[in-house]
């Protein structure tokens, strides 16, 4: 896969997962606030076994097609059939599901509240969501990736409109899922229509290819792909699950708001991650072992260390960041946001590697490997939210993203791929200690919270990214490298862009720890 092919897939996923991020940041604090922490806490549960239930969905499929779509993109007759076969499989999958899912949602809604309409509303959600994974599927693996992305960012942003004007409005957590089901059915609609386009504007080659003959071979690779994608899920959703039964909504929604600090960070290896699978996926196949090694190493490097940055923020600010963010009645959700810290990092890194090796199909030692750290986590959950709550759920979530990031990097290092052999890590771990001590200070220093967090933020910003470039954690002609290889006008705007940036880079390089 050609760099040109990479850095579109990126720009198209990164889109969408800045748009995602942003408007999360800007509609969350809003819900907490009109919902309270209760309230906050019952939305956070719905949305974690929402998350959950769609991988069971989805049965894979996602991830399976755009695998074997991006293996034979030139065969057209072979995607219809994938493309074909994988929604038969979805809506079994779906089916199944949305039944088991409307019970639980129906059963366990608090006091208060209608049962009927919030399964039917999230019963609704799930149906279109799974429209959409189906077609991300499809596209990513064609490298059409904006076709998903584009009425995704609209769908985001309308989502969180229209939850606002419900939660506004009095009409609750329902009032919310509500407004989500709306803006999922555009999306469904606009991707389902991106993929019959796609499908239909080629001749088919004559190559006997038939839904029944892709069947198999798609269920064999999306059932570990499901299994995978399910316990991955578990692992970033069980935890809001389990405080909510252990210790209270209330506890729920001060753990929502530490995880979801958390998780902003992750835009950066999310787009990252949405081009491993099929940016490896030939590469794997044709055994060109040393060119995933150089790809994996060089991403890696940039993850962690924009990753780092904004973790470091977090970790130093966090009571500030809480406090202004949602209010002093989440106070307490700073502890569990500066416990998640070190685990973010940890499945900031990890997120870019498990399609890799899904590419390379290893998805069954995937599954062990993730099989085990849930039941891991579920201990330690069990063990630690009952003594502290959020914190005790921070605490056990963290330490699972750690080993999951460990099994990772272990399993790519039995197939001679070296992870970390590009990040120079102890010139890392220098400027993250540094730029940590520099924010402290600031902190110590600057006492009113919003004033706090925006000194930080600017003292941090030239210490940590004029050492990034002192130290080559990235140079200069990497940045002039990566946006020549950006597509169409997105690589003339960002050249002009660059020449009015790399000055300052320069000087911000030669003044940095001078």
């Amino acid at each position: 896969m050609s760099a040109q092919a990479v850095s579109k897939g990126i720009l198209s996923i990164g889109s969408w997962s800045v748009v995602k991020m942003a408007t999360s940041a800007l509609v969350l604090p809003i819900l907490a606030r009109m919902l309270g922490i209760e309230g906050y806490g019952q939305y956070a549960y719905y949305m974690a076994l929402l998350l959950l239930a769609s991988q069971f969905a989805n049965v894979g499929m996602m991830q399976t097609m755009t695998k074997r779509i991006a293996e034979r993109p030139e065969d057209v007759a072979w995607c219809r059939a994938v493309a074909h076969a994988g929604a038969l499989i979805n809506a079994v999958g779906l089916l199944s599901v949305s039944v088991v899912v409307g019970l639980v949602v129906g059963t366990t809604a608090p006091a208060g509240t209608a049962a009927l309409p919030i399964a039917l509303v999230i019963v609704g959600v799930l149906m279109f969501d799974q429209v959409w994974f189906y077609a991300r599927g499809v596209l990513h693996g064609l490298r059409h990736e904006a076709r998903a992305a584009i009425p995704g960012m609209i769908g985001v942003v309308s989502a969180g409109l229209l939850g606002v004007l419900a939660a506004t409005a009095g009409l609750g957590v329902t009032g919310v899922f509500a407004g989500l089901l709306t803006a999922n059915l555009f999306v469904a609609m606009a991707c389902l229509r991106a993929v019959l386009k796609v499908l239909s504007g080629s001749e088919c080659r004559e190559s006997g290819r038939t839904v029944s003959s892709v069947t198999g071979p798609l269920l064999r690779f999306g059932l570990p792909a499901m299994l995978f994608s399910v316990l991955n899920m578990a692992l970033c959703s069980l935890d809001v699950i389990l405080v909510r039964h252990l210790a209270g909504e209330a506890q729920a929604g001060l753990y929502a708001a530490a995880i979801q600090w958390s998780q902003f960070v992750w835009f950066i290896p999310i787009a990252v991650e949405g081009v491993m699978l099929q940016a490896t996926a030939r590469l794997w196949a044709e055994q060109r072992v040393d060119e995933v090694s150089q790809l994996v190493g060089r991403l890696v490097r940039y993850v962690l260390v924009g990753t780092t940055f904004l973790l470091l923020l977090v970790a130093v600010l966090s009571e500030q960041i809480v406090t202004v963010y949602f209010g002093p009645r989440f106070a307490d959700a700073a502890l569990g946001l500066r416990l998640l810290v070190p685990g973010a990092l940890c499945y900031a890194v990890a997120r870019v590697l498990w399609p890799v090796i899904q590419a390379g199909g290893e998805g069954g030692h995937l599954v062990r490997l993730i099989g085990m750290i849930v039941l891991v986590d579920v201990g330690l959950c069990g063990s630690l939210i009952p003594l502290w709550g959020a914190a005790g759920a921070a605490m056990a979530t963290s330490i699972s993203f750690a080993l999951v990031a460990v099994g990772y990097v272990w399993m790519l290092h039995r197939r001679r791929v070296q992870v970390f052999e590009q990040v120079h890590l102890f010139r890392w771990l220098l400027l993250s200690m540094g730029t940590a001590l520099a924010i402290a200070l600031v902190a110590a220093w600057v006492t009113p919270p919003l004033l706090s967090i925006l000194v930080g933020a600017v003292v941090g910003t030239v210490l940590y990214w004029g050492g990034v470039f002192r130290l080559g954690l990235v140079r200069v002609e990497e940045i002039e490298l990566m946006v020549s290889s950006l597509p169409g006008a997105f690589r003339l705007t960002g050249e002009r862009l660059f020449r009015y940036l790399a000055p300052v880079l320069l000087r911000l390089k030669a003044a940095a720890w001078s």
